[in-house]
């Protein structure tokens, strides 16, 4: 099975394809890949273990179903969190700003005096 990253080539009506993979994963106990090509075109294969083989998935409507669950359950699309509610970002900094970029913090009381 190839790995993510990994670039393979494959024949899809009697067109050969240079496809990246973006993913591979279990769904019902059988072994897909996603696979990309340079157009950004997605192809879903099924890894047959026993040939040591990658099958296309020719149906669309399957394709897509299993597209949409690689898409939920390893991409976590719907799922990015909301950061607005952590409470780290709702603290307030305990330090001054205006003191620390200012020029007396360097000790230089003008900006002449520091050029």
């Amino acid at each position: 099975m190839y790995s993510q990253g990994e670039t393979f080539y494959y024949e899809i009506d009697d067109e050969e394809y240079e496809l990246h993979v973006l993913e591979n994963f279990t769904m019902r106990d059988r072994e897909y890949i996603i696979g990309e090509d340079y157009d950004g075109n997605k192809q879903v294969f099924l890894y047959d273990e026993d040939s040591d083989d990658l099958i296309h998935i020719d149906d669309k409507g399957e394709a897509l179903e299993i597209l949409d669950y690689w898409k939920d359950e390893y991409m976590m699309i719907d799922d990015i969190g909301d950061w607005d509610e952590d409470s780290y970002y709702d603290r307030e900094d305990e330090y001054d700003n205006d003191d620390y970029y200012g020029n007396e913090y360097d000790g230089y009381d003008d900006e002449e005096d520091y050029y």
